[in-house]
């Protein structure tokens, strides 16, 4: 799966989804920051397999290493990202 620099949200950042309801075919989210609703249907034994909710959820899957650093490192290490002259 491939990260560029717009990630969804504001910014460029990725969205910060909050659970509105979670019923018995589908997950509901809402983003907080740009208020844009997300529907996840379930499937087999009430699991997500969707390469989209990956993307939208990267706050919560990002890690320090792998093809997921650049975006970990933009979130919780911005000092990291920053080009000295």
């Amino acid at each position: 799966m491939y990260y560029g620099y717009n990630l969804g949200c504001r910014f460029g950042m990725p969205h910060k989804t909050v659970m509105i309801k979670d019923a018995k075919n589908a997950i509901y989210e809402k983003c907080e920051i740009c208020s844009k609703r997300f529907k996840w249907t379930k499937g087999y034994k009430g699991r997500i397999n969707n390469k989209e909710y990956l993307k939208v959820h990267l706050r919560d899957f990002a890690q320090s290493f792998g093809s997921t650093k650049r975006v970990y490192n933009k979130l919780y290490c911005p000092e990291k990202c920053i080009i000295k002259i």
